[in-house]
């Protein structure tokens, strides 16, 4: 009976494996906010802003100064008449033609909307390894749920058993391999219990929370019919990372168009003062340069961004078409997990009955041992197929909302 004191003490520990009662509406706004990796996303983000402040910039004026010729025997004070003494300063300021600090400020402000729409985009599918953290973790506790309720019922079973053998209605034979069994419901607590421990512990890594004591809930909408493929293709569009490949196209125009300003040569303009020995009268000038465009027409940098013009439209168009296949595939899991879903969970009552039906009928002496133990594997087996259907329909539902670029907060549903 040693085993039988184990268990039942294994059973008392377990439900002090679940904590604070977590939902997956919370699950997500904890995770949008505090994980490490889209914080990492967004301050990438956030640096395009200071390409902003740099595309404002104007160019520097440059001071040029000078004193050549100087008499060092006379210590810089030679005023015979005929000195070449020369002082010299000049103040030139470059002047940007063709609207290049313009063409760089839109550039820069195409660059934020997309990198923002990138930002988006990681959340988005960030949060595929979210909810597959979290109905793993789902899924550990209903199977820890249904092993502790299988073990309690089973000791009913060992129970009925211990007295058909000391009133010489069950072998020992018989006996032993129920006992032996006891081995599997014990085992099954154990291996489901260490799977919610890692998978919690997993799940509150991804939410940078400090502590794994935590419960998540099941949907609450979670047996809705889905709406129908059309509405979920139309939303398509507007999924963040056709949204991103969109406003590459708005960058890369802007980029043709700053290089094609680049190519306009900027002129300089400058005053100058100058004062000759030996009297050093003060003389005033002024000069402009400019490059002739006669060699570097930046013809280059131009044909380069406008074949990236051309295909920045071919990434968009094949951006929204893979966004629409994706919807195509996640509507098409979701329907069939659903389907299983809802046949398991009707079969299960069934299930359930026959199991109970079977235990009574070994109680009367109207089966054997070896059948009770296929009846009790056989339903075992039901109930986990049947955790495994809720699990994988909650999933595909998930990632149907993701692939659709839907919320996936409950409000916000199917």
């Amino acid at each position: 009976m040693r085993l039988t004191r184990y268990n039942a003490l294994l059973l008392l520990l377990v439900p002090h494996l679940f904590g604070a009662s977590l939902s997956l509406d919370k699950a997500v706004e904890q995770f949008v906010e505090h994980n490490y990796d889209l914080q990492i996303v967004r301050h990438e983000a956030q640096k395009s802003r200071a390409d902003l402040i740099t595309a404002k910039e104007h160019p520097n004026p440059i001071l040029n100064g000078s004193y050549e010729f100087m008499d060092i025997q006379h210590h810089f004070s030679d005023q015979a008449r005929g000195s070449n003494a020369q002082v010299t300063l000049m103040l030139a300021h470059p002047f940007e033609t063709g609207g290049k600090r313009d063409r760089r400020v839109e550039l820069a402000n195409h660059a934020i909307t997309y990198n923002d729409f990138i930002v988006d985009e990681t959340v988005r599918e960030q949060l595929t390894t979210l909810v597959n953290a979290y109905y793993a973790v789902l899924n550990d506790q209903e199977n820890v749920f249904n092993a502790q309720e299988n073990g309690k019922m089973y000791t009913s079973v060992m129970a009925i058993a211990k007295t058909k053998l000391d009133n010489g209605f069950l072998s020992q034979i018989d006996y032993q391999k129920l006992l032996l069994q006891k081995i599997d419901y014990t085992r099954e607590i154990e291996n489901n219990r260490l799977s919610l421990v890692q998978d919690r512990e997993a799940l509150a890594a991804l939410l940078a929370l400090s502590t794994s004591d935590i419960t998540v809930t099941a949907p609450m909408n979670s047996s809705n019919e889905l709406q129908s493929l059309d509405s979920f293709l139309a939303k398509a569009v507007e999924r963040a990372d056709c949204k991103a490949a969109k406003q590459n196209v708005a960058v890369a125009d802007a980029s043709l168009k700053l290089e094609k300003a680049i190519a306009i040569p900027n002129i300089t303009v400058g005053a100058e003062y100058a004062s000759f020995g030996p009297y050093y009268e003060p003389l005033l000038g002024l000069n402009f340069a400019m490059p002739l465009p006669v060699y570097d027409k930046n013809e280059g940098d131009i044909e380069r961004a406008r074949i990236t013009t051309l295909q920045s439209v071919n990434l968009y168009d094949k951006t929204l078409r893979m966004a629409k296949a994706d919807v195509l595939q996640s509507y098409e899991a979701a329907q069939s997990r659903h389907t299983i879903y809802r046949m398991m969970r009707e079969g299960f009552k069934s299930a359930k009955e026959l199991k109970e039906k079977q235990e009574k009928i070994f109680a009367l002496k109207g089966i054997s041992t070896l059948e009770l133990l296929d009846a009790q594997k056989n339903y075992r087996d039901y109930q986990k197929n049947l955790t495994q259907a809720m699990i994988d329909f909650y999933s595909a539902t998930a990632r149907l909302k993701l692939s659709s670029g839907l919320s996936l907060l409950e409000s916000k549903g199917l």
